[in-house]
């Protein structure tokens, strides 16, 4: 869940132990913590990967859209040398904000207005995410008995410069499926303008049988491994 941050600096290293004043980090070796602190960093690990390289899916996509919606394919053979050098154009821009921008107005002119708000919001809350896990470091505090003077859990936080989040398996569910959302939305958009059958809710392909309307079946690239970053979300942090 998002909370506004507390002033609490930085620390130099990504998913470090912080220790606010006057609390500790202490176990015996007989009653390791779990998850430990090397399994949150490295499940940290996962999800910036899984975050990152979904993120270049989208953006694959937010440019691809607005390609079919200019020049109405994606298809290079069928259209002259103005489609290359406006994607290469589009491709060279760093911000992820101009290429969201870019497809606003054509998300809402072939969704309903009601659908559309839902696509565009989470595009933004897309961003938040993506702009989250590729800048800022996260952290572990302990969760301490202070009767026994011993640690007896671990939690995961990260923030960007206004908000915090727990990095914990719903928050972590809560940003795949998100993702997922995103994704599949972007692309059944573009799927429309060319003619090719939908994707599936959670991201499938359409069935083999499925019809593309201009028959060239280049148009309905898909890229795999949606369900990868939430697996990595709903296996985390077992207690078995």
């Amino acid at each position: 869940m998002r909370r506004p941050r507390e002033m609490t600096e930085s620390l130099p290293g990504d998913a470090w132990v912080r220790l606010a004043p006057g609390e500790f980090f202490e176990f015996h070796v007989d009653r390791p913590l779990n998850p430990s602190v090397g399994e949150l960093q490295q499940w940290l690990r996962q999800i910036r990967g899984g975050v990152l390289s979904t993120s270049f899916g989208i953006e694959n996509e937010l440019t691809l859209l607005a390609l079919a919606n200019m020049f109405g394919t994606n298809d290079h053979g069928a259209v002259n040398r103005e489609y290359y050098e406006q994607e290469q154009a589009w491709r060279a821009e760093q911000g992820l904000e101009a290429k969201i921008d870019r497809v606003k107005p054509i998300i809402r002119s072939r969704r309903d207005k009601e659908i559309a708000d839902t696509i565009i919001h989470k595009l933004a809350e897309y961003r938040e995410l993506r702009n989250l896990l590729a800048h800022y470091p996260g952290w572990i505090e302990p969760v301490n008995d202070h009767e026994t003077k011993l640690t007896v859990g671990l939690r995961l936080f990260i923030a960007d410069r206004v908000h915090q989040w727990e990095v914990d398996t719903p928050q972590a569910t809560h940003w795949a499926e998100m993702l997922s959302f995103v994704r599949v939305s972007v692309e059944n958009v573009r799927r429309e303008i060319v003619g090719a059958p939908p994707l599936a809710p959670d991201g499938s392909p359409p069935p083999a049988e499925s019809v593309i309307g201009n028959g060239n079946t280049s148009q309905a690239v898909t890229f795999t491994g949606r369900k990868e970053l939430r697996g990595i979300a709903v296996t985390a942090l077992r207690a078995d």
